[in-house]
């Protein structure tokens, strides 16, 4: 008998061997299965997660201040008219001259310009300002805002007063007369310069000085600051 249960004891123990190697628990496969859950999980947020940010890139610092650098610049050759007083350049000749202008206002016209010192400016009719400066005077009257032929009434004013009268290049004329019609025009011992330009405001502008006496330059450095109201 002895040898019998020794044969059935072995059996039994190989059986359990047997059994254990190549059956896991149900412990081991809920480990395992959760182990892979939590891999999966991990490379699918690092998929997600964005390689780079969505917003909008910034730019260098060098085109930020080139991009930003003209908001706070100069206004350039613009008349400042908050101020009172300003300085004006202009051309006698070859030579360059600069005074003090005061600012001043037209209630004839509604308009507003610098004013040379030794000039003054006076309302000649409604509508019609004059700058006085001497046995010199500029008559500066507004136009409407309609339609002109600038080259017909340039022409036509220097006419009446000179038959001969010639168009001039206006290319050395200063801003903003470099577009205008201008006229020469002569009389008895006066130069009459007449100009109709539609900058700073539609206008016709008659020059009267006498012969040899250079004031175009001056005239035009004020009224280039004219400013309509």
């Amino acid at each position: 008998m002895v040898p019998y249960w020794k044969s059935l004891f072995l059996i039994a123990v190989t059986a359990a061997l047997l059994a254990g190697c190549g059956t896991e628990t149900p412990s081991s496969k809920e480990e395992e299965a959760k182990g892979k859950q939590t891999v999966s999980l991990d490379e699918t947020s690092t998929n997600m997660q964005p390689s780079e940010p969505t917003g909008q890139e910034i730019p260098p610092v060098d085109e930020q201040k080139q991009a930003g650098g003209g908001q706070n610049g100069s206004k350039g050759d613009e008349t400042d008219f908050s101020r009172p007083t300003t300085s004006l350049s202009y051309q006698i000749g070859n030579q360059t001259v600069t005074g003090t202008a005061t600012l001043t206002t037209s209630g004839n016209q509604h308009f507003s310009l610098y004013v040379l010192e030794g000039w003054t400016l006076d309302a000649e009719e409604p509508h019609a300002d004059v700058l006085l400066h001497g046995d010199t005077f500029a008559r500066i009257r507004l136009l409407p805002n309609e339609e002109t032929n600038y080259e017909q009434l340039a022409k036509e004013h220097a006419q009446a007063i000179d038959a001969n009268t010639a168009r001039q290049q206006t290319n050395q004329l200063p801003k903003p007369f470099t577009d205008a019609l201008w006229y020469i025009a002569q009389a008895d011992s006066v130069t009459v310069h007449v100009i109709a330009s539609t900058q700073p405001a539609p206008m016709l502008l008659t020059v009267h000085a006498p012969k040899g006496k250079d004031v175009l330059g001056a005239v035009l450095a004020m009224v280039a600051t004219l400013q309509k109201q």
